[in-house]
């Protein structure tokens, strides 16, 4: 590349972050000319593009790029690798936004819906009974035995097949835009990292971590899948996950929705009134209880040194992106299903 193209390459690339800097305080016009207009043929052209094969092209992707990148240091030049470098990286940042990354800017859906910023113990037990209620029920349907968590016989294919046609019928689906959930090919490294899944926001791929227990992948798939449509915000898509799958006609999806759902909103209420969230815990099947430590030991067994340090980087990107709470964010959903569930 020329002196003269890298001038205007840089050039464009400080115009873009100008931009990108109003446009962050803009949440309208995200909404209005970004989601309502770019985003649908972006969306549209790499579903078109990567849905058809089964595997990860993102995964490949990422993994090419590696390699590129260490074969590129073979010959080591500080000021040559500095500026192709930051070339690459400042590249990689505007394709990011323009591809996806944009939907962090829109006006949060707890805004939309004037929450209020702190919940009464009494919503919050009333809305974990809601969902303990409807556990129990669906627990009794899937098996006789309520000491028994409810084991699962379908591949992981199948199952990542389910969540993409829950979501395919969910009512909170966008216009023009679809969503398929596929296998990550390197689970392992991702459960070393903490992660039970990622949306790739340069292929729009809803990768899930298939290692993870089955019940849990329903709701990791539906939860990427919310963020190929565009919920950005992580307590967004874990609301649209569990609004899609307990909405289900399927009664294993509506039971890991509504399995998901209780967890969230029985940890909140026991930082509350612990003996309310006992109460709670007593109240389900056995068998859920089965479940939780069944998820707890998976991740448990995946503890390392090197894990606090992915998720205190991808807090910090989260604060970035205007999500304040960073990697907490996951667990503001409590509020968006207090709103749901109990009256005015």
């Amino acid at each position: 590349m020329s002196r003269l193209t890298h001038r205007w390459f840089f050039l464009g690339v400080v115009l873009y972050f100008v931009g990108l800097s109003i446009v962050k305080y803009k949440p309208l016009w995200v909404e209005q000319y970004y989601e309502g207009f770019l985003y649908p043929p972006i969306s549209y052209l790499n579903q078109w593009l990567w849905a058809r094969f089964p595997f990860s092209v993102g995964d490949i992707g990422y993994c090419i790029a590696i390699l590129f990148g260490l074969w590129s240091l073979r010959k080591f030049s500080l000021r040559r690798h500095f500026w192709k470098a930051l070339s690459i990286i400042a590249l990689v940042v505007v394709l990011f936004y323009t591809s996806w990354g944009l939907h962090y800017f829109k006006v949060p859906m707890r805004e939309q819906r004037q929450l209020p910023y702190t919940l009464s113990v009494e919503q919050l037990n009333q809305a974990t009974t809601h969902y303990a209620e409807k556990l129990t029920e669906l627990h009794n349907k899937l098996t006789t035995a309520p000491e028994k968590k409810v084991s699962i016989d379908a591949s992981t294919q199948n199952i990542l097949a389910l969540a993409t046609e829950t979501m395919k019928a969910s009512a909170f689906r966008p216009q023009r835009i679809d969503g398929k959930a596929k296998a990550t090919l390197f689970p392992t490294v991702l459960s070393y990292m903490g992660f039970g899944g990622y949306a790739n926001p340069f292929t729009h791929e809803a990768q899930v971590n298939t290692l993870q227990p089955k019940l849990k992948i329903i709701t990791t798939a539906c939860h990427e899948i919310a963020h190929q449509w565009g919920y950005a915000a992580e307590d967004e898509a874990n609301f649209i996950s569990i609004k899609a799958s307990t909405a289900s006609e399927n009664v294993l999806v509506a039971y890991a929705g509504n399995m998901l759902a209780f967890q969230y909103l029985s940890n909140a209420l026991y930082r509350y009134d612990i003996n309310m969230a006992k109460e709670q815990y007593q109240s389900v099947p056995k068998g859920v209880i089965a479940h939780f430590q069944e998820v707890r030991a998976f991740w448990q067994q995946y503890k390392n040194p090197f894990e606090p340090l992915f998720k205190k980087s991808y807090d910090q990107f989260l604060k970035t992106n205007h999500q304040q709470e960073g990697i907490k964010s996951y667990s503001l959903v409590v509020g968006l299903l207090v709103d749901d569930v109990t009256p005015e």
